[in-house]
């Protein structure tokens, strides 16, 4: 079973460890970004990437140009919490329904 990991925000990446994924990288830039993803690429820790849109922009030119062949990290891109329309709900949701842990921001 693969593992899971996440770049994001520390918002983002504080949910994800709360709700049990372990490894989590806070990204604050583009270069921060493509660097962390590289060397997660690289030593092969994860096989899941869970990315917010900001970061899913800066590191989409490191992602497998071909649609043949599935290269791993797979990334998955969700939005932000700063998003112009209400994302907690949404993103508390996804953490229950992949760890199964409800998570409440009041």
């Amino acid at each position: 079973m693969g593992k899971i990991g996440v770049m994001a925000d520390k918002e983002t990446s504080i949910y994800f460890r709360l709700g049990g994924v372990k490894n989590t990288w806070v990204v604050e830039s583009q270069e921060e970004a493509v660097k962390t993803f590289d060397e997660i690429k690289a030593k092969q820790l994860v096989s899941l990437v869970i990315v917010t849109d900001p970061v899913f922009d800066w590191i989409k030119d490191r992602l497998g140009k071909s649609k043949k062949e599935i290269e791993l990290p797979l990334v998955v891109s969700i939005p932000t919490r700063k998003g112009g329309k209400p994302q907690v709900d949404l993103l508390a949701d996804l953490i229950k329904r992949t760890v199964g842990v409800e998570i409440r921001v009041q």
